[in-house]
């Protein structure tokens, strides 16, 4: 029987209790956490450089939200190796806004608990749209919107090609022991993919055939790893976290790429289709258009890549519709839930066919030069 919430809550602050920098005099859950158990401490005694707040992942073998999912711990011994070295990894700034990772405090490996750095105050870029751009968003701040995306697209486009510089090879390393995440993705994305058409037949039934070949391609491209790069491997909105306040026009807003236990070796479409598919899920549940916005900008920030990345990109926006936007609780009513199972279908069909045309008017236009 695994232990309760309220349990590991109390070991975690009996360890900290134990140790002499990170005594806490507070330890709160915070919300948003998943595979890990997650706390907001506040220290006794502040460190040399004035911290009083730290956040608190501790992991266990299996996923915090469901016991009965097993999650191996090596994820965590993963992130701790990657924020390490994701700290040689200079800010991205792209006016007004710089990006980077948390600092990692301490880890204790026998325990699977680390310390990291806490942003007070800040929210993730999801919470944020639904704050700050609630439709209908209003036209002013598109420019601020394209801004942001193409921070976060520089970001992501100097982090892949970072991570697979040869003076990073130890970053690699790191990740090529991270295959039972990759493996999981994998499942969850595409595999799934194809066990969703039993969920709705009547809309993806004669979509089965390709989603199987999609599948089976997917499981060959992690075969050839010289074609496989460092990928965060869980890059969404609610992994980027801002201030939350209005952002101001001639000041510097601090953005954080957060949680990095799925890291992975992977193909770089996964990441931007991943982003772009929680973007666009803005629009199409809550008619948000700061989401088609930010994609914009990101694709702008990103660069240029080949027509092939852009449709398995798209690709891989159709799946995580299918398999996540559809399914994630309080997005949309259930009728909002089959148009996105039929939305993320149209659009992996027709990347498939890898028809340009097909989107010509299609909100996904802009990822094409």
């Amino acid at each position: 029987m695994t232990d309760t919430r309220e349990q590991i809550q109390t070991r975690v602050q009996e360890e900290l209790a134990a140790g002499s920098d990170f005594k806490a005099s507070e330890l709160q859950p915070l919300t948003g956490g998943t595979g890990n158990f997650i706390f907001l401490a506040t220290l006794s005694t502040a460190l040399p450089d004035g911290t009083s707040q730290v956040v608190v992942k501790h992991g266990e073998e299996y996923v915090a939200s469901n016991p009965n999912f097993p999650l191996p711990t090596s994820r965590c011994i993963i992130e701790v190796e990657c924020l390490r070295e994701l700290s040689n990894l200079a800010p991205l700034v792209s006016s007004p806004f710089a990006i980077a990772t948390p600092k990692i405090l301490h880890f204790n490996p026998d325990t699977n608990t680390q310390i990291q750095e806490y942003f007070p105050n800040y929210i993730n870029l999801k919470e944020y749209a639904f704050g700050y751009y609630k439709a209908p968003t209003p036209t002013s701040a598109k420019s601020q919107c394209l801004k942001l995306g193409v921070a976060i697209g520089k970001w992501l486009r100097q982090f892949h090609a970072w991570g697979n510089e040869p003076a990073n090879q130890s970053f690699r390393g790191s990740l090529q022991n991270n295959g039972a995440m990759q493996q999981l993705k994998n499942y969850i994305n595409y595999k799934m993919l194809v066990d969703m058409v039993d969920q709705h037949p009547d809309i993806l039934g004669d979509a089965k055939e390709i989603f199987q070949k999609i599948y089976e391609q997917t499981l060959e491209e992690l075969k050839d790893e010289s074609s496989l790069v460092p990928i965060h491997g869980d890059f969404w909105t609610g992994n980027v976290l801002l201030p939350n306040k209005p952002i101001e026009d001639g000041t510097q807003t601090q953005v954080a790429i957060i949680d990095w236990e799925l890291a992975q070796l992977g193909i770089k479409p996964l990441d931007v289709g991943q982003m772009v598919a929680e973007l666009w899920q803005l629009s199409l549940y809550k008619k948000i258009d700061a989401g088609t916005w930010i994609i914009q900008g990101l694709a702008q920030g990103y660069g240029v890549v080949d027509v092939d990345f852009i449709f398995r990109t798209l690709i891989h926006v159709g799946a995580h519709l299918i398999c996540f936007g559809s399914r994630t609780p309080n997005w949309g009513t259930a009728e909002q839930n089959k148009d996105l199972v039929r939305i993320g279908k149209d659009v992996i069909l027709k990347a498939w066919g890898k028809d340009r045309s097909a989107f010509a008017g299609h909100d996904l236009e802009l990822l094409f030069p």
